[in-house]
């Protein structure tokens, strides 16, 4: 290991469309280690300068944040013509693989943990809307996000708040205009989801539905395509919740009727005060006190299930491809936040990447580009591909928007089923006895594609 290396790779987390997230050491003097998460820009987006600017601004946004509810950025910089952040590394799982742990097991999510766990998230939340800058004027952060898979909780029960990148302040380079779709269909409100200006009350309505969907064991806004899904929200029928699980006592209704209003004057108008009231409510009708350490139960059979999953999918080519990554981070260079780094090009053609197609694969040594897809992608379960819009959603919760920065009408258009081509007349069909050479034809189409990408991954050589 090289004297001036500064982070050493150990394994690869999660891999979404725009970045992936690598388990790492931060290595220091004396022998000095820190586990550490970093996460890597795709090569595929480093030339965009909107993205990278966007990449920045959640590395300056989160560098601010120093609390116990929201994980802390350490470091930016640039390695092998690529951007990264590095961050806390938590050791556990997130919300989401905690609840389909439970729904796998047959097992419902236990009122009194969902209802600390709420109160947990209220906190980080208030810290984040209430941050100030150095000449003490309010940033205005508002995450924008807030869902199951930014939801992180350590294997001692700590609940973390991760990923701002959709996160707008007052401070941001690029501010999102008024009228455009961004965060996960499911987790929007219903002021985002008609594309209006959104404030903290937006994180507080995705509170409410993560709540609601604890304890109900079911998705609240899931439609059968993602144009459902928003007109779901736009609508904001909230089924009352004591009718889906009896053992919830009536007295939690008002609090997540009032965190779900449909208008958002109507919604708590800070997290605190939607902390305090579920602090109130466990106090006089929790069935047992929660602590940290009951929330580590659920964490620790949710991370023994996600252990299985990654030893089950790691494949001969990780092992090369972590040698990949453990350079790139060798060339890791620290970069100033505040500059305009988005303005810097790079060149495809160092990934292995021509007309901004993928030429190898892992087994020749070359970098992988998943497809293309959002930074909150990285929290969702492997193999889950973003939706295709306009068609019926399989995945079981929703990508960021594929149309973000569109506006509402914009994004209905494209989401709107379209007209399917009719069948061809039957004189267009094949005269019969062609089927033999028809066939002969597709094994050899067949044969020589297959040659043809040996030969492009580099297996067969001239």
């Amino acid at each position: 290991m090289a004297s001036d290396q500064r982070y050493r790779v150990i394994d690869r987390l999660e891999a979404g469309g725009m970045a992936e997230v690598f388990k790492a050491e931060a290595i220091g003097l004396q022998g000095f280690k820190k586990q550490v998460a970093i996460k890597r820009v795709l090569p595929h987006l480093a030339t965009k300068e909107g993205f990278i600017k966007m990449f920045l601004d959640e590395a300056r946004l989160s560098a601010r944040l120093s609390h116990s509810n929201c994980v802390q950025v350490f470091d930016i910089g640039v390695g092998d013509g690529t951007y990264f952040i590095v961050m806390e590394f938590v050791d556990g799982a997130n919300l989401r693989g905690i609840i389909d742990t439970l729904k796998n097991s047959s097992r419902s999510f236990p009122m009194e943990e969902a209802a600390f766990i709420a109160v947990e998230l209220c906190k980080g939340l208030q810290y984040a809307h209430g941050l100030v800058d150095d000449q003490g004027g309010t940033l205005g952060i508002v995450h924008r996000d807030m869902s199951p898979p930014n939801v992180l909780i350590t294997k001692h029960g700590e609940v973390k708040i991760v990923d701002f990148g959709l996160a707008k302040a007052n401070t941001q380079l690029e501010k999102s205009e008024p009228g455009m779709i961004k965060g996960k269909f499911s987790y929007l409100a219903p002021e985002a989801a008609k594309g209006q200006e959104v404030d903290a009350r937006a994180d507080i309505f995705a509170i409410g539905i993560m709540l609601w969907e604890l304890l109900a064991g079911r998705r609240l806004f899931m439609g059968k395509t993602d144009l459902e899904t928003v007109q779901m929200v736009q609508r904001a029928i909230i089924p009352p919740i004591t009718r889906l699980r009896s053992d919830v006592p009536p007295e939690l209704e008002p609090i997540l009727a009032r965190a779900l209003a449909a208008e958002p004057s109507q919604r708590y108008s800070t997290a605190r005060e939607l902390g305090a009231d579920l602090n109130a409510f466990l106090f006089r009708h929790g069935n047992h006190a929660v602590t940290d350490f009951e929330v580590a139960d659920l964490v620790r059979n949710a991370m023994e299930q996600r252990r299985r999953e990654r030893e089950a999918a790691r494949s001969t080519g990780v092992e090369e491809f972590l040698q990949w990554a453990e350079q790139a981070v060798f060339q890791f260079q620290s970069i100033d936040a505040e500059q305009d780094a988005g303005a810097v090009a790079l060149d495809l053609e160092s990934f292995g990447v021509a007309g901004g197609r993928q030429q190898s694969s892992i087994s020749s040594g070359s970098r992988p580009l998943p497809s293309a897809g959002d930074l909150s992608a990285l929290e969702e379960p492997p193999g889950t591909s973003p939706i295709a819009m306009g068609r019926t959603v399989q995945t079981a919760q929703p990508m960021l928007s594929p149309f973000a920065g569109q506006t509402l009408e914009q994004a209905q258009k494209k989401l709107a089923p379209q007209p399917q081509p009719s069948a061809a007349p039957a004189a267009a069909q094949p005269a019969k006895g062609t089927g033999l050479a028809t066939k002969i034809g597709l094994v050899l189409l067949a044969i020589g594609a297959v040659i043809g990408g040996l030969f492009a991954s580099g297996i067969l050589k001239h």
